[in-house]
């Protein structure tokens, strides 16, 4: 689930408006210590953003591993201690037209830490904003509605490597992750039947702390999962 509590500095506080903070917090999710690796406990993590020049990265510690502030590194690190999760389900389709369920692998890539960029701010210097959307349609991945196209892979670059084995899907994204998920006969014959699955991102939307299709099609009408189909292999 997003973090509820945050140790913010004030420096975090003068540099990142409140929107800005609201959406780190919403696409952060309690888990490890991006500095030690160790649980973070029932103890209020510590928010520190990594400035990396055209990016920022947030991400969750022990106060006492990592102090909550600022800091310039003008590179972005990629942390040994990111966590993801996942569920592969089958999602019903609309109402309205004749498609029976799709196999859906969902997966929140990285739970503790979340990427920022101005590309959606209003360009006189503090218009920072988590950048999930705008990364994962530049890959050719759609909100749910009109824009996303169903059982087709429709971007100019190659998708994701999907893979079964037995009853695991494995997803090879590249240098965005590698994820896996299990999932039970119906879904499996699902995406056997067609070739292939949806996959969805959020950072918004953690996987394991939703009660199933129904809590997943809450996040996507709200815009919070982004999808493509993407051929086995």
């Amino acid at each position: 689930m997003a973090v509820t509590e945050l140790l913010v500095s004030d420096e975090i506080m003068s540099r990142l408006s409140e929107q800005a903070r609201m959406e780190v917090a919403l696409n952060l999710h309690k888990r490890d210590c991006q500095t030690c690796g160790a649980p973070l406990g029932e103890k209020t993590p510590a928010l520190a953003v990594d400035d990396c020049g055209p990016f920022l990265s947030a991400s969750l510690n022990h106060q006492d591993c990592r102090p909550s502030g600022w800091y310039e590194l003008r590179s972005l690190m990629v942390g040994a201690h990111v966590s993801w999760t996942s569920r592969f389900f089958t999602l019903p389709m609309d109402e309205g037209n004749d498609r029976g369920p799709r196999a859906t692998f969902i997966v929140c890539p990285h739970l503790e830490t979340v990427a920022l960029d101005q590309d959606g701010g209003d360009g006189d210097g503090d218009g920072w904003s988590v950048n999930t959307e705008r990364h994962w349609r530049a890959r050719g991945f759609r909100p749910m509605g009109r824009e996303l196209i169903v059982d087709k892979w429709v971007a100019d670059q190659a998708p994701p490597k999907a893979r079964l084995t037995g009853s695991t899907i494995h997803i090879d994204a590249g240098l965005d992750g590698q994820w896996s998920s299990s999932a039970n006969l119906d879904t499996i014959k699902a995406t056997r039947a067609l070739g292939g699955l949806l996959l969805g991102i959020s950072t918004a939307c953690e996987p394991t702390s939703t009660t199933g299709p129904n809590d997943i099609l809450r996040y996507g009408a709200a815009g919070h999962i982004y999808l493509g189909w993407v051929p086995l292999t």
